[in-house]
């Protein structure tokens, strides 16, 4: 919030500068975009002020930094390559997944079955927006809005070697999986919906979660599909069983005060998706197309 604050203060510079400035931001000068006067005055703030704030996490698919300053991972590099066209550099503060959603003094557990509890996490106050896979639960968009893109169905993955071949063959096997996602909710519906039963380890790591598969210290663990592709880039004993649930979208959170913004990237997206901006980057993350990732979205009536 304060970031967006600052940002307001902006707004109101003098015409004459802005005209000035309009010509040097490539963003405005992108074809098929309407932008209203709001967005406009939005975006050259937001080129004078020089940079935007993001809270992301350290994973394969979303933002990995490397050693000789360049950064790697889809929704980092989509990011980029918005903040590219307006002239701005990228402040990152690295989280964990449960620090998108915590307030002290909040009840996240009753943010999920209590329809009219819900408070805003304090991190969405002091960024800009989080860059990550972030799934649009109801539970979820009653804290932050959520700038959807990616289409996803959550799967199943296991050893090459040790593929279950329907539901009940999970019985008494072992998982891991991160703690307050839409995967372990998922994983517990399977577990009463089919009177099975197997043992979940739980890690704060989404990479971590591949490699315990990969070298055999669980049987299995459930990726958004996205994330899966990855799995499998980077363990070739690993493969993708089924999905567990319907197709749903991910995407950025960014605070419900900051609309302006919200409809600028949802602008933006649109742009790159019909500009193969999202194919680049989708290839260089996942190893696949992303015609190839939408077959894989229709493998069938999710298995749960």
């Amino acid at each position: 919030m304060k970031a967006y604050l600052a940002l307001l203060a902006l707004l109101y510079l003098p015409s004459s500068y802005c005209s000035a400035v309009e010509s040097n931001i490539p963003l405005l000068a992108i074809e098929g975009v309407n932008w209203t006067r709001e967005e406009v005055a939005y975006i050259k703030a937001m080129n004078q002020k020089g940079s935007i704030t993001i809270a992301t996490k350290i994973s394969t698919a979303v933002y990995v930094p490397h050693e000789d300053g360049s950064h790697s991972g889809f929704h980092y590099n989509v990011l980029e390559e918005f903040a590219n066209l307006v002239g701005i550099k990228i402040e990152s503060k690295i989280v964990t997944w449960n620090d998108y959603f915590y307030k002290q003094g909040e009840d996240l557990a009753r943010v999920k079955v209590d329809s009219n509890y819900a408070y805003v996490p304090a991190l969405i106050e002091e960024v800009d927006l989080y860059i990550d896979g972030i799934t649009a639960l109801a539970w979820r968009e009653k804290m932050f809005d959520i700038v959807k893109y990616v289409p996803s169905r959550q799967m199943l993955i296991a050893r090459v070697d040790n593929k279950p071949e329907q539901i009940s063959a999970l019985n008494n096997k072992s998982c891991v999986m991160v703690s307050n996602t839409s995967m372990e909710r998922n994983l517990e519906k399977i577990k009463k919906r089919n009177n099975i039963d197997f043992n979940c380890i739980t890690t704060d790591n989404f990479d971590r979660m591949d490699k315990m598969v990969s070298q055999g210290q669980v049987d299995f663990t459930v990726y958004d599909s996205d994330r899966a592709f990855a799995a499998l880039k980077n363990f070739n004993n690993l493969t993708i069983l089924w999905p567990i649930s319907d197709v749903q979208f991910m995407g950025w959170a960014i605070n419900k005060k900051n609309k302006i913004l919200k409809g600028i990237l949802e602008k933006y997206i649109k742009y790159a998706q019909e500009n193969a901006i999202l194919d680049k980057y989708w290839q260089l993350s996942y190893g696949v197309t992303f015609v190839e990732y939408m077959k894989v979205l229709n493998l069938g009536v999710s298995k749960n």
